[in-house]
Protein backbone atom coordinates (compact mmCIF):
# COMPACT_ATOMS: atom_id res chain seq x y z
CA UNK A 1 0.00 0.00 0.00
CA UNK A 2 1.61 3.39 -0.58
CA UNK A 3 1.30 6.70 1.28
CA UNK A 4 -1.17 7.88 -0.40
CA UNK A 5 -3.73 4.92 -0.13
CA UNK A 6 -3.09 4.54 3.30
CA UNK A 7 -4.55 7.91 4.18
CA UNK A 8 -6.91 8.25 1.71
CA UNK A 9 -8.46 4.62 2.00
CA UNK A 10 -11.17 5.50 -1.25
CA UNK A 11 -14.23 7.13 -1.91
CA UNK A 12 -16.40 3.66 -1.68
CA UNK A 13 -17.44 2.54 1.71
CA UNK A 14 -19.64 -0.26 2.59
CA UNK A 15 -22.47 0.90 4.81
CA UNK A 16 -23.33 -1.39 8.29
CA UNK A 17 -26.88 -2.80 8.34
CA UNK A 18 -28.04 -0.52 10.49
CA UNK A 19 -27.08 2.56 8.29
CA UNK A 20 -28.82 0.75 5.43
CA UNK A 21 -31.77 0.59 7.27
CA UNK A 22 -31.55 3.74 8.89
CA UNK A 23 -31.53 5.61 4.68
CA UNK A 24 -34.78 3.20 3.69
CA UNK A 25 -36.23 4.51 6.58
CA UNK A 26 -35.80 8.29 5.30
CA UNK A 27 -36.76 7.36 1.96
CA UNK A 28 -40.48 6.09 0.45
CA UNK A 29 -39.00 5.29 -3.23
CA UNK A 30 -37.38 2.23 -4.47
CA UNK A 31 -37.23 0.52 -8.25
CA UNK A 32 -38.24 -3.27 -7.39
CA UNK A 33 -36.70 -5.81 -9.41
CA UNK A 34 -37.82 -9.50 -10.49
CA UNK A 35 -36.98 -12.07 -12.87
CA UNK A 36 -39.62 -13.45 -15.75
CA UNK A 37 -38.96 -15.75 -18.87
CA UNK A 38 -38.20 -12.74 -21.02
CA UNK A 39 -35.68 -11.02 -18.63
CA UNK A 40 -35.25 -9.15 -15.74
CA UNK A 41 -38.04 -6.13 -14.98
CA UNK A 42 -37.12 -3.17 -12.85
CA UNK A 43 -40.34 -0.65 -11.86
CA UNK A 44 -40.35 2.01 -9.10
CA UNK A 45 -42.14 1.69 -6.25
CA UNK A 46 -43.57 3.56 -3.26
CA UNK A 47 -42.64 1.61 -0.17
CA UNK A 48 -42.40 1.43 4.04
CA UNK A 49 -40.17 -0.11 6.10
CA UNK A 50 -41.22 -2.60 9.06
CA UNK A 51 -38.08 -3.55 10.60
CA UNK A 52 -35.62 -5.10 8.47
CA UNK A 53 -38.91 -6.02 5.94
CA UNK A 54 -39.85 -3.63 2.67
CA UNK A 55 -43.91 -3.42 2.42
CA UNK A 56 -45.72 -2.05 -0.80
CA UNK A 57 -48.45 -1.83 -2.45
CA UNK A 58 -49.43 -3.36 -6.19
CA UNK A 59 -52.74 -4.27 -8.29
CA UNK A 60 -53.10 -8.05 -8.10
CA UNK A 61 -53.15 -8.27 -11.83
CA UNK A 62 -49.43 -6.99 -12.21
CA UNK A 63 -46.56 -8.85 -13.26
CA UNK A 64 -45.22 -8.26 -9.50
CA UNK A 65 -48.28 -9.73 -8.16
CA UNK A 66 -47.50 -13.30 -9.78
CA UNK A 67 -44.02 -13.43 -8.45
CA UNK A 68 -45.19 -13.64 -4.87
CA UNK A 69 -43.44 -16.90 -3.12
CA UNK A 70 -42.12 -18.13 -6.30
CA UNK A 71 -38.83 -16.10 -6.28
CA UNK A 72 -36.71 -13.31 -4.81
CA UNK A 73 -37.72 -9.75 -4.84
CA UNK A 74 -34.87 -7.18 -4.69
CA UNK A 75 -35.83 -4.00 -3.79
CA UNK A 76 -33.05 -1.19 -4.26
CA UNK A 77 -33.20 2.65 -2.67
CA UNK A 78 -30.73 5.73 -3.46
CA UNK A 79 -29.81 9.13 -3.85
CA UNK A 80 -27.25 10.68 -5.39
CA UNK A 81 -25.42 14.19 -5.58
CA UNK A 82 -24.26 14.75 -9.49
CA UNK A 83 -22.30 18.41 -8.39
CA UNK A 84 -20.34 16.45 -5.27
CA UNK A 85 -20.02 12.85 -7.44
CA UNK A 86 -21.43 11.51 -3.99
CA UNK A 87 -24.37 9.51 -2.98
CA UNK A 88 -25.56 6.06 -1.70
CA UNK A 89 -27.27 3.01 -2.55
CA UNK A 90 -28.99 0.26 -0.48
CA UNK A 91 -30.33 -3.33 -1.72
CA UNK A 92 -32.97 -5.05 0.51
CA UNK A 93 -32.99 -8.87 -0.90
CA UNK A 94 -35.66 -11.74 -0.27
CA UNK A 95 -38.90 -13.41 -0.49
CA UNK A 96 -42.12 -11.64 -1.09
CA UNK A 97 -45.32 -12.75 0.39
CA UNK A 98 -49.21 -11.11 -0.02
CA UNK A 99 -49.78 -9.59 3.51
CA UNK A 100 -53.42 -8.96 4.59
CA UNK A 101 -53.73 -5.11 6.14
CA UNK A 102 -55.46 -6.43 8.85
CA UNK A 103 -52.78 -8.14 10.20
CA UNK A 104 -50.60 -5.21 10.17
CA UNK A 105 -50.17 -3.18 13.76
CA UNK A 106 -52.42 0.15 13.40
CA UNK A 107 -49.71 2.19 14.21
CA UNK A 108 -47.76 0.88 11.33
CA UNK A 109 -48.68 3.23 7.78
CA UNK A 110 -49.01 0.79 4.45
CA UNK A 111 -47.99 2.49 1.74
CA UNK A 112 -49.47 4.05 -0.39
CA UNK A 113 -48.98 4.48 -4.55
CA UNK A 114 -48.14 8.09 -5.38
CA UNK A 115 -49.15 6.82 -9.32
CA UNK A 116 -52.98 6.72 -7.75
CA UNK A 117 -55.11 3.72 -9.13
CA UNK A 118 -56.07 0.86 -6.94
CA UNK A 119 -53.51 -1.18 -5.50
CA UNK A 120 -55.30 -2.65 -3.03
CA UNK A 121 -52.20 -6.13 -3.15
CA UNK A 122 -50.14 -5.56 -0.33
CA UNK A 123 -46.77 -7.19 -0.76
CA UNK A 124 -43.55 -7.86 2.43
CA UNK A 125 -40.27 -8.29 0.98
CA UNK A 126 -38.51 -9.94 3.81
CA UNK A 127 -35.09 -8.47 4.25
CA UNK A 128 -33.10 -11.67 4.14
CA UNK A 129 -29.83 -9.49 2.60
CA UNK A 130 -29.64 -5.85 3.40
CA UNK A 131 -26.32 -4.45 1.85
CA UNK A 132 -25.67 -0.67 1.28
CA UNK A 133 -22.76 1.43 0.00
CA UNK A 134 -22.05 5.16 0.11
CA UNK A 135 -19.78 6.95 -1.99
CA UNK A 136 -18.13 9.92 -0.70
CA UNK A 137 -17.80 13.38 -1.93
CA UNK A 138 -14.75 14.46 -3.63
Amino acid sequence: MNPEEAWFPGRLLELTQHECLELLGGSRVGRVAYSTRTGPVVVPVNYHLDGTDVLLRTAPTTELAHHLGSSELALQVDEFDAFNESGWSVLVRGPAVRVDPYDLPAFLDAPRSWAGGSRPLLIRISGRAISGRRLLPV
